[in-house]
């Protein structure tokens, strides 16, 4: 999943994400709630069946395939809503603003890179912790109180970016935020110490390329704002004001990627349904009723399996047969 929407923000306008996704990724979710994956306690007694043992198994598969796919089109379709939408501008860091390679960490200043944070990270934690439901071999999840305050954090923060007006913290993630509250960040003292550039300087928004074009008719046609003059064009030059609406809009102010009010719950329906049918896959299909049926049929395969080898070779035969061919989750896919 990863990757994929790397890849796929990559290729469509040159976007990354804000430097402190990465970290909080790799620490957030990639150490601290991996661990308290791991934190799940067994339960008392046996279960009749054994758990998934093959790699490459059908349910295996499907539990990886599912929340990739549904992943990847939670971010198309919410992509395509705001594709549709006539405030919209696509920004490509590189070729529309003249972007420099070593101010990597504000290519995702862009509306794209707001929507791919959000999918990337909520689709790690969400999968995350559905992995963790354990089916009949673990203990109710709720017992482990350690993914569950770490998935609560996360949706918690992915949900305030996203219906929140920008602030210091939206600006740490380049999500909904404004040359502003990116300015303001800086007294974030110890995150802006450790920032390459992103938190406490300007914010290179669509609205940038507005400044740029006016620039270059005085001569500066790769102009970019700078703290030196508050971010916004030199005085006297003859550019947009900072309150048209061609450069602060939707609240914000200065270059922005602040959505519309409208579109953020439009968004924010997307994603609850994004973690609801994954969810409910996990409990319905690879724990739930689906799964119960699917493992019946196959016990049911294995006796007639076991039938016709007594038949044929003895009790011997059948006594092996039926010890071989002990129904487990690696079966529950196929038949």
């Amino acid at each position: 999943t990863l990757t994929s929407i790397r890849t796929i923000l990559a290729l469509y306008a040159t976007v990354s994400m804000g430097e402190y996704v990465w970290v909080t990724m790799d620490v957030g979710i990639g150490m601290i709630m991996v661990w308290t994956m791991t934190q799940s306690r067994p339960t008392a007694e046996l279960c009749s069946y054994r758990p998934t043992a093959t790699l490459l198994g059908p349910r295996t598969i499907s539990a990886i395939a599912f929340p990739y796919i549904t992943a990847i089109l939670t971010l198309l379709g919410a992509e395509c809503l705001m594709w549709s939408k006539d405030w919209y501008v696509k920004l490509n860091p590189i070729y529309d603003i003249h972007l420099l390679p070593s101010l990597w960490m504000l290519r995702g200043d862009t509306y794209d890179a707001s929507i791919g944070m959000i999918t990337l990270t909520l689709s790690l934690a969400n999968t995350a912790y559905v992995n963790t439901y354990g089916g009949r071999f673990r203990r109710n999840i709720l017992f482990n109180w350690g993914v569950n305050l770490v998935y609560a954090v996360f949706l918690f923060g992915l949900f305030f970016l996203l219906l929140t007006p920008s602030s210091q913290f939206n600006c740490i993630y380049r999500v909904n935020c404004d040359s502003e509250q990116s300015q303001e960040a800086r007294a974030l003292t110890v995150l802006a110490l450790f920032s390459a550039g992103g938190v406490g300087g300007c914010f290179l928004g669509p609205q940038v390329i507005v400044w740029q074009d006016e620039m270059a008719k005085v001569g500066e046609p790769e102009w970019l704002p700078n703290t030196t003059f508050n971010c916004t064009p030199p005085a006297g030059t003859p550019t947009s004001p900072l309150n048209s609406t061609l450069i602060s809009e939707f609240g914000c102010v200065g270059p922005n990627n602040c959505y519309p009010t409208s579109f953020r719950w439009e968004l924010c329906a997307i994603f609850v349904t994004y973690i609801v049918v994954n969810h409910a896959f996990t409990k319905l299909v690879l724990q739930g009723p689906v799964a119960a049926v699917l493992r019946r049929r196959q016990r049911k395969d294995d006796d007639r399996r076991g039938l016709h080898a007594y038949v044929a070779g003895g009790e011997d035969s059948h006594a092996e047969s039926t010890t071989d061919e002990a129904t487990s989750d690696d079966d529950l896919l196929r038949g």
